[in-house]
């Protein structure tokens, strides 16, 4: 099969070439990884990717997204072993018109032993699909390729416009750099496909406006990593400046990179505010923004392998016209990478659902119940098109974050279940609920104790080992992965209907729990209050990007459950009034003035004897124990005589700086966070024997 491969595409290698298109070979084989890199070598391209969790040097999968912005001839990714679509979104995004994507599944046999429903939607497009050469065994031939139908464009389509990529990049770059000089305030909007040339587009601006003297740029972006190309194509106009780490400097100006939560916490000044995928951060954080700065551009990727873009588009757009009437939207159409009508683009779209289209807005009756509460059937789904298009547009419109791999999830996982509130055997509204939970005592205890952590149980397993419950990962809980509202049909209480509907429903199926996880604001808490869930935890990190903390909510489904619940939400309200003086004094007012905040003055728990103990003798997490800690030390203060020096002192430092390392750390004999956390541990399991 190999030389039948190799030879297909060397006899037709500079057709491919002439017409700037990229194409995909998919097909299956052993584990034998000296052929395949006898195969890779003997096809003779140089600039070549290879991904693969097997191949000796190759880039490992989880490593895909560092090679954004790269250009490659040849991909090979290596799905033998595990088939990640975000994996195979991103590598497809480095391939350079004219390259090969080499897709390489496991042999035939075990593909099509798989249950997957993923696989099946992968497999119906292998076949009768443009540029897409699936050899699915020896005997699979292909005698031409099919490049020059459907009016493509041919390599002029990359031609270079002076310096500029294309010319809808150079009119771009114009537009914003002249509509920033001129005016005092000015908002714009820079969106594109993969391969139009957004971030050399940026760099394009950002060389323009460090001519000015002394001007300071500021990008924002999820990751500094998501900025890397900009600094690269910046060095590449302005070789005279200087490029470190996060900032890069040409003579008086400057363009610095800075996290979205400290430019929200810290609003340094700057000339222009750049803020590169602003799909992925939330628009209360880019609202702010709005008022801080008078200059910014906002940039995004509509079609984002990442899976953002497009419900991020239909809510920005309508802030903008609130704040900013006069901002501007500037589009790039024309790929620079690849040929116009690429099928390689076209084939990555139909595998991971990039292409669905938000669905015409629905009729809703006059009254709710006149709707039709559905579980979908995933496989009857995959087989309606239609149907599974319209489920997916919902998601991917209302939700920031859905990506390929979520899809995989949603398809595949035999935990999850898909509600649809249905009027007319239209989609109003979609749910998503996974399955966790249900644990045999012993692992609820290992989780409890932190020497477990079964993936794909959240809410099992923050509500015993955060919220210090023991016995919580035995209760089956039922998790809100998603809910979702047309757009258009928002605030008028689909979401809250049909999550009333879905709790009855769950708690027929035998279901303990119902509960969320979420990036906490007012609103939120709100919504899961009214549906009278509890509020039984907060992170005590904070998201980077959202500059949020999660909160978890819960509601008891059985008799069960009230008790667990019951006792998860007591603590929390005993708890909170220490951890806002310790992890938690960072949250927002806004949310700490929120009526579910409402601490309980507690000289003494029942439980924290056991969150100490479950601290110094297992592996709990040192924040999540920190209020029991507190006050058993209050409580044992003179009994602290009856230990040694150094335990008396990481004791008494700990109840004095609480979760300040720094200090802890300063004032003890420790010398890093793990030695003083495990010093303590000692000490207080001392205390701990004392009184016994």
């Amino acid at each position: 099969m190999y030389e039948s491969i190799s030879s297909f595409f060397k006899k037709n290698h500079n057709e491919l070439i002439e017409t700037n298109q990229r194409l995909t070979v998919v097909f299956h084989a052993s584990n034998n990884d000296a052929e395949v890199l006898n195969f890779i070598s003997e096809l003779g391209y140089k600039n070549k990717l290879i991904i693969s969790p097997l191949i000796k040097n190759a880039l490992a999968p989880s490593n895909a997204a560092s090679k954004l912005g790269e250009e490659y001839d040849l991909v090979f990714y290596d799905a033998r072993e595990t088939f990640n679509p975000d994996t195979l979104g991103i590598v497809s995004g480095v391939l350079c018109g004219g390259g090969i994507l080499f897709l390489l599944l496991p042999s035939y046999k075990k593909w099509i032993s798989h249950n997957s429903l993923f696989f099946k939607h992968l497999s119906s497009l292998l076949t009768k699909q443009s540029g897409v050469y699936y050899f699915k065994n020896d005997n699979t031939e292909h005698k031409a390729l099919i490049l020059n139908n459907k009016g493509l464009s041919q390599r002029v389509a990359c031609t270079q416009v002076n310096s500029y990529k294309a010319e809808d990049q150079r009119i771009a770059v114009e537009t914003i750099v002249s509509l920033l000089n001129i005016n005092k305030q000015q908002c714009c909007v820079l969106t594109s496909g993969r391969g139009r040339g957004k971030s050399s587009a940026l760099g394009f601006i950002s060389n323009e406006l460090l001519k000015n003297e002394s001007y300071k740029i500021l990008i924002s972006a999820p990751k500094l990593s998501v900025a890397a190309p900009l600094f690269y194509h910046l060095q590449q106009q302005c070789p005279q400046g200087v490029l470190k780490k996060s900032e890069f400097i040409y003579k008086q100006s400057s363009l610095k990179f800075i996290a979205p939560d400290m430019l929200l916490e810290k609003q340094p000044a700057a000339d222009v505010l750049l803020i590169d995928e602003a799909a992925v951060i939330p628009l209360f954080m880019l609202r702010k923004l709005l008022s801080c700065y008078s200059k910014i551009i906002f940039s995004t990727t509509t079609h984002g392998y990442e899976g953002t873009g497009r419900g991020f588009v239909l809510k920005f757009y309508q802030l903008l016209d609130a704040e900013r009437p006069s901002w501007k939207k500037i589009e790039l159409h024309q790929p620079i990478r690849w040929s116009k009508n690429d099928f390689l683009e076209k084939w990555i779209e139909s595998i991971l659902f990039l292409n669905v289209k938000l669905p015409v807005k629905p009729v809703i009756p006059k009254h709710f119940n006149q709707c039709d509460l559905k579980l979908i059937d995933r496989e009857m789904m995959l087989n309606d098109k239609n149907k599974m298009a319209e489920i997916f547009s919902l998601l991917v419109f209302a939700h920031y974050r859905t990506s390929p791999s979520d899809f995989q999830y949603l398809l595949d996982s035999e935990h999850v279940r898909i509600y649809s509130l249905e009027f007319e055997n239209k989609s109003l509204a979609v749910l998503v609920i996974n399955q966790e939970g249900g644990f045999e005592p012993a692992l609820s205890t290992a989780v409890y104790r932190g020497e477990r952590r079964p993936k794909g149980n959240l809410l099992a397993q923050t509500l015993c080992f955060h919220g210090g419950c023991e016995a919580a990962a035995e209760l089956l809980y039922a998790r809100v992965m998603r809910i979702a509202v047309h757009p258009e049909n928002q605030q008028r209480g689909l979401g809250s209907y049909l999550l009333k509907q879905v709790i009855e429903s769950e708690q027929a199926r035998g279901m303990d729990v119902l509960g969320s996880s979420f990036s906490a604001t007012p609103k939120l808490l709100n919504f899961w209050h009214k549906a009278d869930l509890s509020l039984l935890r907060m992170g005590f990190s904070r998201d980077h990007v959202s500059a949020s903390h999660s909160a978890v909510m819960a509601l008891p489904l059985t008799q069960n459950a009230n008790k667990t619940i019951a006792e998860l939400k007591v603590r929390f309200k005993q708890n909170i009034l220490l951890w806002l003086q310790g992890p938690l004094l960072g949250l927002s007012d806004n949310i700490k003035q929120h009526h579910l905040f409402q601490p309980v003055e507690a000289i003494s728990h029942p439980d924290d004897i056991k969150d100490v103990e479950s601290f110094a003798k297992f592996n709990r997490n040192y924040d999540a124990c920190m209020p029991a800690i507190m006050r058993f030390i209050r409580i044992m203060y003179k009994q602290l005589d009856g230990l040694g020096d150094n335990d008396k002192n990481i004791i008494l430092l700990s109840e004095k700086y609480m979760n300040n390392w720094k200090l802890i750390i300063e004032n003890s004999s420790s010398n890093s966070k793990s030695q003083a956390i495990k010093n303590l541990r000692s000490a207080l399991n001392n205390l701990l024997l004392i009184n016994q």
